[in-house]
């Protein structure tokens, strides 16, 4: 996930972590948690806030590119 990103989809929308954590049902710490990568999003969570914030292209914010082959599986 890249939080970066995501929080710069949430400053241009007009998004502060309280109206957020407020659409989706939880405190602002757990978003908070969240958008610092102390915790992670769940895929629920994570399709409320594509849902929530209009987000175009999800898999720019929720996938990184950059994943080393060694750690990289293939299913």
């Amino acid at each position: 996930m890249i939080y970066s990103k995501l929080k710069g989809i949430m400053r241009e929308k007009g998004y502060s972590q309280k109206l957020l954590a407020t659409e989706m049902g939880m405190t602002v710490q757990t978003i908070n948690a969240k958008l610092n990568g102390r915790t992670q999003f769940t895929i629920e969570e994570a399709l409320s806030i594509i849902f929530i914030l209009n987000i175009e292209k999800p898999g720019e914010i929720f996938f990184e590119d950059n994943i080393p082959n060694k750690q990289q599986k293939v299913i």
